[in-house]
Order: structure tokens, then sequence, then C-alpha cells
């Protein structure tokens, strides 16, 4: 009987094989990592079969947790896309864990007139002062490249710029440039995702920074997504809610009220008075001002509950929740007097004068539907233009200067003598 065949290997697929030592490379897309892409982080080693197959197997479960961990980002970030805060915070803390990495940030235009990149958030940091121009030179190694870069191995001339020593000072290591290149043909830099050096002293193999290149994609596509829900919702100009928004608040404000009656709510409606002589005579830079400053006092003035939308042109609506007629008025008069008390000046420095005329209306006491409650308010409101301007009226035909004054009156230590004794 011949002697059984000797104990050899069985030889590797060529896919598996260990590739030869690459130069560290400038990739414009970061492929999923393959066997081979796995091997070459090892340097091209020779290994024995038996310590190629165990080393093997650990790069794969760590690939499988990379995916693992991607997949659950991708998710738990899409869901809270429309949050912006929510969305931020659970990024930086998943990925601060997966890399153990202390210290990491976000920087974006917040705004799209924005010229420059700030942080919108930041793990390990506090109070960051960051401002970036989105045509500086490490912008343009972000487009250039479209993949991850330590910040040391730019080159020195850039190293140099304030941007970038202000990154450097920060404790920032690594930039993530995040790429969206869905809605136009010209590839668009929404920011980066900056990191830390890692606990340790442990560096960034390219497996991490494939992973990174991935989450960076999508992490793009989740800020661009809630920019565009964000810009659909508030006001440019004012910053304060959109008429499409202010529609939607009403309406889901009157379904509550009909599911569980509870309290109802108030409609304030009001509009600047004489605005067309501040764009006629001063221009319309000015009237933006105007539109702008009153915007910051009527959201100075009410409760984070409330809202504040600009309805058009000149004219702002408030919704105020679980609130009685009473109290509608008395919030109504408050903010008559603040838009009164405004100081605001036009472009060439001369002082406006600033006052607007209020209509107010309550749900369900004076109309228990969107449409009639609009049309009740904005009556009230050009009764009080009629009357004189920079007054309240309320939709049942009441002035509330007078009863707001009148309650204020019967308030005061015998007023009902004093009262008597000016009437005789």
């Amino acid at each position: 009987m011949a002697d059984p065949a000797p104990n050899v290997p069985v030889p590797m697929d060529a896919s598996l094989q260990p590739a030869k030592p690459a130069a560290r490379r400038v990739m414009t897309r970061g492929p999923v990592p393959s066997g081979t892409a796995l091997l070459d982080a090892l340097g091209g080693e020779k290994l024995e079969p038996l310590e190629e197959n165990q080393m093997l197997r650990r790069l794969l479960r760590k690939q499988e947790h990379d995916f693992s961990t991607l997949f659950e980002i991708v998710g738990q970030t899409s869901a809270r896309s429309l949050d912006l805060v929510s969305m931020q915070t659970y990024l930086l803390r998943t990925v601060s864990g997966h890399f153990t990495t202390p210290r990491l940030m976000i920087a974006r235009q917040m705004n799209a007139e924005d010229n420059a990149l700030c942080c919108s958030a930041a793990q390990g940091l506090r109070d960051v002062k960051l401002r970036v121009p989105v045509h500086s030179h490490i912008c343009a190694e972000g487009l250039a490249r479209r993949y991850c870069f330590q910040l040391g191995d730019l080159p020195k001339e850039i190293q140099e710029l304030p941007e970038t020593m202000a990154l450097r000072e920060l404790g920032m290591e690594l930039a993530v440039p995040l790429i969206q290149e869905i809605e136009s043909p010209e590839t668009v830099l929404e920011g980066f995702l900056l990191l830390g050096p890692r606990l340790a002293n442990r560096a960034y193999a390219p497996q991490d920074l494939d992973f990174l290149h991935a989450l960076g994609k999508m992490l793009a596509i989740c800020l661009r997504n809630e920019s565009l829900y964000r810009r659909s919702i508030i006001d440019d100009l004012t910053g304060v809610a959109s008429r499409g928004h202010f529609d939607a608040r009403l309406q889901q404000e009157i379904a509550r009220l009909r599911r569980d009656q509870s309290q109802g709510f108030g409609l304030v409606m009001l509009d600047i008075d004489h605005f067309k002589s501040f764009n006629d005579t001063y221009g319309h830079q000015t009237g933006d001002r105007v539109l702008q400053e009153m915007a910051r006092v009527l959201v100075g003035q009410v409760r984070n509950v409330d809202m504040v939308a600009r309805y058009g042109g000149e004219e702002f609506a408030i919704v105020l929740a679980s609130i009685d007629r009473v109290r509608i008025g008395d919030v109504a008069e408050r903010l008559r007097r603040a838009v009164e008390r405004m100081q605001v000046e036009a472009t060439d420095g001369t002082p406006l004068k600033i006052t607007a005329s209020f209509g107010a209306a309550c749900c369900p006491g004076d109309a228990d539907n969107k449409f009639e409650l609009i049309k009740l308010a904005d009556a009230a409101l050009y009764r009080a233009k009629d009357g004189g301007r920079n007054r309240v009226m309320m939709a049942s035909g009441l002035e509330v200067n007078a009863l707001v004054e009148t309650r204020e009156l019967a308030a005061l230590p015998h007023a009902a003598e004093r009262a008597a004794g000016s009437a005789s």
C-alpha cells in the first residue's frame, strides 16, 4: 500500500493571495475593503499559512464589525436626519466609541449664504470658534482628494495657513471630506468630519479610512437633506417659520383640539405700519432689516411652544398654544408694546420708528377651522389699521388696548373708590 500523500497545504485562491507591498495611494473613492486590501494592511508580510489564515479571520471579523457599525449608523442617522442636533450628537458619540477618539467635530456651512465652514457640532471640545473659508486651500484639497487625509500630510504652505493651524490647535488630525455627488454634476463639499488622535497613539489603518470615507458620503447626504428640509420650513430672510410650516402647525393644533378637547389656542396676525415707506425712502435693504428685527423681537416675546411665522410680505402670524381668550389679548398687547420699543436704523443710520397693527382670534371660541380662524384674525387686523394703527383688535370687535388699561386700573388699590370719586 502506497504511502499517503504528504500534507501539502491547499493553494489559496488568487484573490486571497497576499499582495505585494504597495505605496500609500491617494484614492478618489473608497472601495469596500476586500481580502487583499485587508492583507495589504499588514504591509505585505510573508506569513505561514496557519498564521495567515488566523490573521485573515481576525481582519474579516473586524470588517464584519465595521459593516455592522456602519449599517447601524446609517439607519440611526437617517432616522434623525431632520433633527440636526440629535443626528450630529449620535454620530459623534458612535464614531468616537468606534475609533476610541475623544476629540472630533463636524464643520459645515450653517446656512447656504455663508461663505465659510463653522463648527456645527463637537465632542471633547468647548466653545469652538472656527471659520474655514469655503474657497480655502483645505476645502480645495477635500474636493480634489475626495478621500480622508491627514492634516499633517498637507503641503507645508497649506499647513501654515490660519485655518489649518486653527484645526491643528483644536487637536484635529484627520479630515474626512463630506462629499455630496447626487444633485449636481459638480461635486459639492458639504464640510468635514474632523477627528483627533486615537487613544494609545493607535494609527488610522487603511480599512479605517475606507470606513470613514463611506460614512462621510452618507453624512453629506443627511446634512443636505436636513438643510433642504430646514429651508422648506424656515423663512430665509427672517429665520422664523415659513407660510407652509405655519399652515401645517395650525392644522395640527385644530386636529389636537378636536381629538382631546383640551385647552384652546390663539392666533395673532400683525402687519407693520407704513412698511412701504421704509422701502421707498431708504431702500429694500432697510426694509429687510426691519423685517429681521421684527422677527427677532416677536420670537423673544413668546414661549418655545408657540410659533412665529412670516405670513407674507410684512405680515407675521403667531400661533399661541394652550391659551384662553383673555391671555391671547394680553400677549398681543405685550407684543405691540415690544414692537413700539424697537430700535432700528436705516442703512444710512437714520433711526426708524416702528409700529404694527394686530388682530387676534381664539379657537374654538371664535372659530373651529383653520380658514375661518385666519379670516377672523385678519379682519380684526384690518380693523386695527382702519382704527388708527398701532393697536390690537380682537375678532369679537373689542380693542385690547382699552381692555388692558381697564383691567390694570381695576387691579389698583381702591380703584372703585377713585373711579366713583372721579365720576362725581
